[in-house]
Parts: C-alpha cells; structure tokens; sequence
C-alpha cells in the first residue's frame, strides 16, 4: 500500500515538472496588403509568375508586335486581343501585363486596367515606371474603393494590436471581417491563423496558413518557417479554472479533464489506496483503572480497535488530492502556453504615431520621430 501512495506522489510531481516543447515562432504581419500598391487588394491576385524563359516564343513574339501596331493605329480591341493571346502565353511577361493593361484603359475597361496593372508591379515591383504605374492604379480605382482599403488597413492594425494583447478570439473575428471585404489579402490569413493556432484550432489555423501560401505566391520568404510551425501546432488548449475546478472535485478528474486518463486514474487510485490504509484497523488492548461498586479501585485491561495509519493517511491523500488538482492546472496553462508561442510578439509601441529619438549622449535633450503608414 505504502508503495502505491509513493507512485502516485511521484507521478504526480513528475507531470507536473514536465517541460513543454517549444515551436517554431511567426511574427504577425503589421502592414495589410504589403507587397501590393493601394487599390491591388480589393482584386483577385494576379497570375503567379512563369519559371519558363521569357520572349523567346515566336508566335508570342508576333502577338506583342501585332498588339503594338494595332494599338498605334487606335485599335485598341485588336490590341488588346493580341496582348491578351499573348499573356495566356506567357503569364510572366511583365511588360504584356503593361501594355494589357493600357489597352484596357484605352476601352475604359477599369477593373481589367486595374488587374494588369497590379500584376504587373506584383511581376516587376522595381520598374522604373513603377510610381507611374501605381498613379494609375490609383486614378482608376473608384474612391469607395479606396477608402474600404484605407478602412480595412486601420482594422488590420487594431488586430495586430489584439494579437500582442492576446485577445485572439476578437482577433479572429477582427481578421475575419476584413477577408470578408479583401477576400484575396494573404496577410489576413496569416494573421487569422496566428490566432487560431494560439487558441489550439489546429485544422482552422493550418487552412488559413495554406490559403495564405496559396494567395502569396510560387516561393514566399516564410514558407519553411510556416510549415515548421504548423507541423508542431498544438490541437487542443485546456482550460485552467476547468481543470482546478475537476481536480478539486474528485481525485483524479484534473488530469482526466486534460486528456490523461492514465494518469487520472493512477491519481485516483493512489488517493483511494491512502485512504484504504487509513481506514485500516488494529485490535489491541487498553489497561484501565475501574472503580467496583463498592468503591474500591481495580486494574483491567479492555479490548481496543485504533486506525494507526489515519493521520499519516490523511496527510497523503490530501497532497495526492490537492496536488493532482495543482498538476492539471499547471498542464493547462502550459498547453495554453505552447499554443500562444507561435506567436512572436515584439515591444508595441503605445502610441504608434509617435516614437523617442535617441540622442547622442554628450547632448541633453528629446526629439520626437513621426511614423507614418
């Protein structure tokens, strides 16, 4: 008996000292829609870029020429049929997204305008005629547009402040309105898995981290960092007060509570063994002085049933009760604690418009630095 009690003490102590794994840490996406120019994230994304050489298709070739002459006759219908062969040709070919896009706009086809033109900064971000490209850009998209763009960017950050504060269910739901109205913002998702995976949703968390490999691109920076986290994400996050509460309740039930049913009943065992030996009985004797009825005193002994092991029993089925509780609690919030670090949560800012410039220090003084988005 004394041996089971033992076991279960040491099983007890030895969950509860038990490190956590560690995972792969993200840091969450500040800024919506990065790699894209105002107005590019209400669009569907543009065609992934060709790993094939470019221009050296001859027929591709002699729809680029067409596509020119026609366009410099104002033909624009041809032209634009001709680039358009030609990009389904070769869907890499930055300079067909330019000159597709200008037909475009040559037709007032607006929204078609505004696609090429994204994908063509998104197959050329460091073109010369960027800037011009991005006026454009800007010029055709409706106002409305716009100004959900700008709306959503000022939501994205209020989420990114929730996910620092570890607010994650109104995280999700914050990220979740805005894929609503950008359906094809990649940063969204990313984010929105984050916090997913922080709260143990491991099947929403690892959708949401495909669809944002999906909408980034053929090769994004992250995407090793991004399978390595979501190979140790955690699939379950166990409440701390739920757990306590169990242990509490019955010897045993923490542990059960937290998906350890071994250990449960290991617990509840040994608890039930400490009270079987204190419940253990000892006949014996007792002398005892006795007065006879006449007064006078006599010595006799009487029989005696006594529990020996009571106290120390007692004793050990408490610290077995109270400390299993403890261990589930402790598994709880280190299960919650693994989920949580996969996010790398920097330093926020409290005020992100305004920032200290540190100064030399030969020099008194405080200067302030303006961030603008």
């Amino acid at each position: 008996m004394n041996r089971l009690i033992l076991f279960g003490a040491l099983t007890v102590l030895a969950a509860g000292s038990a490190p956590g794994a560690g995972a792969q840490q993200l840091a969450p996406k500040r800024t919506l829609a990065a790699s894209a120019p105002t107005g590019c994230a209400t669009l569907a994304p543009a065609f992934p870029a060709s790993t094939s050489p470019l221009g050296d298709d001859a027929e591709t070739r002699r729809l680029i020429n067409d596509g020119q002459e026609a366009s410099l006759q104002g033909e624009h219908s041809v032209a634009r049929d001709a680039f358009a062969q030609a990009a389904r040709r070769s869907p890499g070919n930055a300079l067909i997204a330019y000159y597709l896009g200008r037909e475009y706009e040559a037709l007032a086809a607006t929204t078609e305008a505004v696609t090429e033109y994204c994908r063509y900064l998104q197959l050329s971000p460091n073109a010369r005629d960027a800037d011009e490209v991005r006026g454009r850009i800007v010029r055709l998209v409706p106002a409305s547009q716009l100004a959900e763009v700008d709306e959503a960017r000022a939501n994205f950050s209020s989420g990114v402040a929730l996910l620092e504060r570890r607010q994650f269910f109104a995280a999700d739901s914050m990220f979740g309105a805005i894929a609503q109205k950008l359906p094809n913002t990649p940063e969204i998702y990313y984010n929105r898995g984050l916090a997913r995976a922080a709260r143990g949703e491991r099947g929403p968390a690892t959708e949401d981290f495909e669809k944002y490999l999906e909408l980034s691109g053929s090769n994004p920076p992250d995407r090793v960092a991004i399978r390595s986290a979501v190979g140790s994400l955690q699939d379950r996050v166990f409440g701390t007060g739920q757990a306590l509460g169990s242990g509490l309740l019955l010897p045993g039930m923490g542990q059960m509570s937290t998906a350890r049913p071994v250990l449960g009943v290991a617990i509840l065992g040994a608890v039930a063994g400490a009270v079987t030996w204190g419940m253990m009985k000892e006949d014996g004797f007792e002398v005892a002085t006795f007065q006879d009825p006449f007064g006078n005193p006599y010595v006799d002994s009487i029989p005696r049933t006594t529990r020996p092991n009571a106290p120390i029993a007692a004793a050990a089925a408490g610290v077995l009760w109270l400390g299993g509780a403890w261990e589930a609690m402790s598994f709880a919030r280190r299960s919650r604690a693994r989920a949580e670090s996969i996010i790398q949560v920097g330093t926020p800012v409290s005020n992100p418009a305004q920032g200290y410039l540190e100064l030399s220090r030969d020099r008194v003084g405080a200067g302030v630095r303006l961030r603008f988005p």
